[in-house]
């Protein structure tokens, strides 16, 4: 059976103009009916595509809690730095998964504490992962031996990373320059990483203390960036002077939870930051922070 098609004549549009004349206000409503239908069709034609902007670079430090996460996401590829304590993991996953996203290029593990690795299990389980990195120097923690348990029924390795290689995330290229050495203090074993974008950098400190930074910057390491993950959630130890002022950061980001017991951030960090003229954003009271570059500078949306 052909079907017949279907044109628009002279008569019909004449008898249009006349019913719009004769009746302004219905033809208005009907008039705005059909745009409204025309614009829910596309709504509900695009609703399963990635909603994620892919122009310039975005860095989502999320609001898990006591604990780290940082998502980087450019030209539609996607990694993620720490997923925080096992009981912030659903919130995580949520989190990724209502932007779109369904394959990370790269999920990170700075150390093995759980307030950075205890999320990544449910992360690993939910989405796509292409490479996983963790610290060369780790422990046996319960937390990151269900991550490294995931991490394998998922038919993947948990790669040490070499320091000073470059791995690239469209646009934007990483890479590792710690830590230089193994060190008793856990903390100072975290993965550093230096992002950069264009003519902008990122600074991922993961849990280091003045100690590793000492090292870090004797070593010869550039740590220049704009944006600084404020190493250990903004504790005393954190964060010192010497660093401060190698790394030049225009914005500091500290992941912390409202209250928590640890009393973080600690005066003397904040203090030192203000010092620095770095202007700090707090996950316990901004709640998730995006921070935009567009490769020539950085904000916060």
């Amino acid at each position: 059976m052909s079907s017949k098609k279907q044109t628009i004549s002279k008569s019909d549009v004449e008898k249009t103009v006349r019913f719009a004349k004769k009746n302004p206000v219905l033809a208005v409503i009907i008039a705005l009916a059909v745009i409204g239908l025309f614009v829910y069709q596309s709504i509900a034609d695009n609703a399963d595509r990635v909603t994620v902007p892919m122009d310039g670079l975005y860095v989502h430090y999320i609001d898990v809690g006591q604990g780290d996460a940082e998502l980087v996401c450019c030209d539609g590829e996607y990694m993620l730095i720490d997923g925080s304590e096992p009981s912030a993991s659903d919130g995580l996953v949520s989190y990724i998964e209502d932007l779109g996203i369904e394959k990370l290029e790269y999920v990170i593990c700075t150390h093995d504490h759980s307030d950075h690795c205890g999320g990544l299990d449910a992360v690993i389980e939910s989405f796509e992962v292409e490479t996983v990195f963790t610290s060369p120097y780790t422990g046996d923690s319960k937390a990151y031996s269900i991550f490294l348990d995931a991490v394998e029924a998922k038919g993947l390795e948990a790669e040490s990373p070499e320091l000073g290689e470059t791995y690239k995330l469209g646009e934007a290229e990483f890479e590792f320059i710690g830590p230089v050495q193994e060190y008793d203090n856990k903390n100072d074993n975290s993965l550093v990483m230096r992002l950069s974008y264009g003519d902008t950098s990122f600074l991922f400190a993961g849990d280091m203390t003045t100690n590793a930074e000492t090292d870090l910057l004797d070593d010869g390491a550039n740590v220049k960036c704009d944006v600084l993950k404020v190493g250990h959630h903004g504790s005393s130890g954190s964060t010192g002077y010497r660093f401060l002022y190698e790394a030049e950061p225009s914005i500091g980001i500290i992941s912390c939870e409202t209250g928590n017991s640890y009393g973080h951030p600690h005066e003397e960090a904040l203090s030192r930051l203000s010092d620095a003229d770095v202007t700090v954003y707090r996950t316990d009271l901004d709640g998730s922070i995006v921070i935009f570059s567009d490769g020539m500078s950085v904000v916060k949306k």
